[in-house]
């Protein structure tokens, strides 16, 4: 199947690169010449073992600042597909077909190669190249990988002993996927989904963890709270304020075992966000510390990660505050992106498939992060609690893909709602749609009586994972 081009995707990484797990970032570099085509060549490899991701071409991986003058004359000639996917297939064990992107930054071209997700077999280098003096620049048989350093920097080198966990699981991880669709081939009519909440159930009676939701409406609780104290503290015109009062969704993840000796330090800072796989050009638990507006970036609040923001300029408008508690909490309250648009009258409406997209991505991007900042699998349990506001007189509605239909006459009447679900850390993300299920149909339900498909829940669930947006 070709690789699909996400040019809103490619838009986004281009106007804000940031560096993490499956994004890498390089200097303007020469297809032509052996230094970059060995950059090329690792860095698909590396990402491929990550499953999937981007290699962003023409920009400083320091200041995240574009490398100014040195781009080639023709950007499109020198890094066309059959160049580039001649690069990779000279160099890949396992062949995979890459896509090649571009975007406009300050007037300037840049590449963005697309690497696709669904490794099965970890990739690795079938051939050597070196330069002039003899350097080994891709080593024969070597695995290379997106990988954490000491200090919370990522990087591609060649995978280390303490990175073939991650590499198999990965791998074990998309072949169970494959696994998941055989079934349903196979089974028919029989509810899959159901089935694996029954095991869940049956998992959770076995080592019931009663305090995780009670953990996770606490943390819904105060992490409103401390919203608001810290909406208080911004100095905003009064109607800007007024333009806030919209509806909101928020998401408490607790992780049990807790860390309580765990430090708010900068590397806990960089470990968390280079472990978002960023599904979305503006993804849950943003990164913000690059941003032009300062008062967006984090700070450390009562032993916390802690970040407002408020952009509010131009066609995408976000508001969003976050906690990050390397204890064991994490907290995401934003207005709901239904009150910011102008195909839909404010405080009337609730897109269905939006709704799908963001409770999947919480779900994804927390088993990422906690993964990626050192929990365990084995024996680690994730809560999610999520909590909507001002429910009440929308309509379930699908403004944001006009072509799915939604059946009209569903609205709310209660004016919140509060959904939990439990899953061990070692839940693969492509086993996740059971759960986004759960969650939304729990609250597709107080729209007079809705419920959407398994079927379309799965489907989204997986252009999200996919990156087919």
């Amino acid at each position: 199947m070709p690789v699909t081009i996400d040019q809103p995707r490619i838009d986004d990484l281009i106007a804000r690169p940031t560096e993490a797990l499956n994004v890498e970032i390089k200097r303007w570099i020469n297809p032509d010449e052996p230094e970059g085509v060995a950059k090329i060549a690792r860095a698909a490899l590396a990402i491929r073992n990550r499953n999937g991701g981007f290699l962003i071409i023409g920009f400083d991986d320091k200041t995240l600042q574009p490398d100014a003058g040195n781009q080639p004359g023709d950007v499109r000639t020198a890094f066309r597909i059959d160049k580039i996917q001649g690069i990779v297939s000279r160099y890949t064990s396992e062949l995979f077909e890459v896509a090649v992107g571009f975007g406009k930054r300050d007037g300037v071209e840049h590449p963005v190669i697309v690497v696709p997700e669904g490794v099965r077999v970890p990739v690795a280098a079938k051939a050597e190249l070196k330069d002039a003096n003899g350097k080994i620049l891709v080593r024969l048989g070597g695995v290379y990988f997106r990988t954490l350093g000491s200090n919370g920097t990522v990087s591609t080198a060649l995978a280390r002993p303490s990175d073939w966990r991650d590499i198999m699981e990965i791998c074990f991880d998309n072949r169970e996927a494959d696994i998941g669709r055989f079934l349903r081939r196979h089974l028919g009519d029989r509810d899959i989904s159901a089935l694996l909440m029954q095991f869940s159930t049956a998992a959770a009676a076995i080592q019931p963890q009663p305090t995780l939701p009670d953990r996770a409406e606490a943390l819904l609780n105060n992490g409103e709270r401390r919203y608001l104290e810290a909406l208080s503290k911004r100095e905003l015109r009064a109607e800007t304020r007024k333009e806030l009062d919209a509806g909101t969704w928020s998401v408490a993840l607790v992780v049990d075992p807790p860390r309580p000796d765990a430090v708010s330090d900068k590397q806990f800072m960089n470990s968390f966000a280079v472990a978002n796989p960023n599904y979305t050009g503006w993804p849950v638990w943003i990164d913000s510390r690059h941003f032009n507006d300062r008062a967006s970036h984090p700070g450390v609040v009562d032993k916390s990660w802690e970040a407002l923001i408020i952009s509010l300029q131009g066609r995408s408008k976000h508001v969003d505050f976050m906690r990050m508690d390397p204890k064991g909490e994490f907290y995401l309250h934003r207005l709901l992106q239904d009150d910011f648009t102008d195909q839909v009258e404010r405080g009337k409406a609730l897109d269905a498939i939006l709704t799908v997209l963001r409770t999947a991505e919480a779900i994804a991007v927390g088993l990422s992060v906690v993964k990626g900042i050192g929990w365990s699998v084995d024996g680690t349990k994730l809560g999610f609690g999520f909590r909507w506001t001002k429910l009440s007189g929308r309509e379930l509605s699908s403004w944001a893909n006009p072509m799915v239909g939604i059946l009209p006459n569903h609205f709310a009447v209660d004016d919140s709602a509060n959904n939990f679900v439990e899953m061990p850390l070692d839940t693969p993300v492509s086993a996740i749609a059971p759960y986004v299920e759960k969650v939304v149909n729990d609250l597709f339900s107080a729209f007079a009586g809705y419920k959407m498909r398994q079927e379309a829940i799965e489907e989204w669930v997986k252009r999200l994972i996919e990156r087919r947006l």
